[in-house]
């Protein structure tokens, strides 16, 4: 089996997305997918990728991941490594249709049968474009049924608890944005640390622990304040704290 073309599908309707298909002359095709800045990560697929992979064994996906990145200009984000996820999940598509199995069975089999699941409180607009991760995109306004990030800034309580008769047990919210924003994550009033802390006073009120809520940060603040917040946040007993600093800062790691 060869690799026969890569085709990109893009709709401006989400411009921040973009899936890969990978089809092979034994009529296969595998599906992959990426998110964020789809125009540049299909350009680099069909002017980078495509050349070097056309026409190669498909189901050899460790020997196609290590030539894609190397070239001495790559580095451990941006375009290259969207595009590339995306090819290498198409590849494991393949490989699951062309054996017959599960892509889990083929990384080793099932650990677990069921894993609990939890709601990342977003809403159907959310970084809809590539103006970046900013609270300007956040895409407030696509209603009360879908829009979990105005309901969890504006009336967290009732949210969680449409969460539990929903059968969801855990939310994952991010009310520090707005104060890291301010600052570029160097520190955090008291003021603003009271106002981001009101969602999780909201929800303890309403559901007391039967819901987990974990903190996404956006990996947007520098150590210092990161500490201070999580202090802060000790008496809601959260469930994990999400990025909070960036992983390429060595300094405060």
């Amino acid at each position: 089996m060869k690799i026969r073309a890569i085709e990109t599908v893009r709709i401006e309707e989400r411009p921040n997305l973009l899936w890969v298909e990978v089809h092979t002359d034994e009529g296969i095709t595998g599906l992959g997918e990426t998110f964020y800045l789809s125009r540049t990560v299909e350009e680099y697929l069909h002017e980078y990728v495509a050349p070097r992979v056309i026409g190669r064994d498909p189901l050899e996906i460790d020997l196609l991941a290590a030539d894609l990145v190397g070239y001495l200009g790559f580095r451990s984000s941006g375009a290259e490594v969207r595009g590339n996820s995306a090819f290498d999940i198409a590849l494991w598509d393949i490989f699951g249709k062309a054996t017959g199995q599960p892509v889990a069975q083929l990384l080793g089999g099932f650990s677990r049968r069921s894993i609990r699941t939890y709601n990342t409180c977003a809403g159907t607009e959310y970084i809809k474009d590539a103006k970046g991760q900013t609270t300007a995109n956040y895409g407030i306004g696509a209603g009360r049924d879908y829009d979990d990030l105005n309901a969890f800034l504006t009336r967290a309580g009732e949210l969680a608890e449409e969460l539990l008769s929903d059968g969801i047990t855990a939310m994952k919210i991010w009310p520090f944005d707005h104060a890291a924003e301010k600052t570029r994550g160097n520190d955090i009033s008291a003021a603003d640390l009271k106002a981001a802390l009101e969602p999780f006073e909201k929800i303890r009120k309403a559901v007391g622990d039967r819901i987990d809520i974990m903190v996404e940060f956006h990996s947007m603040w520098q150590l210092l304040p990161a500490m201070r917040i999580a202090e802060a946040l000790r008496p809601y007993a959260t469930y994990w704290h999400e990025d909070p600093i960036r992983m390429d800062s060595l300094g405060d790691l």
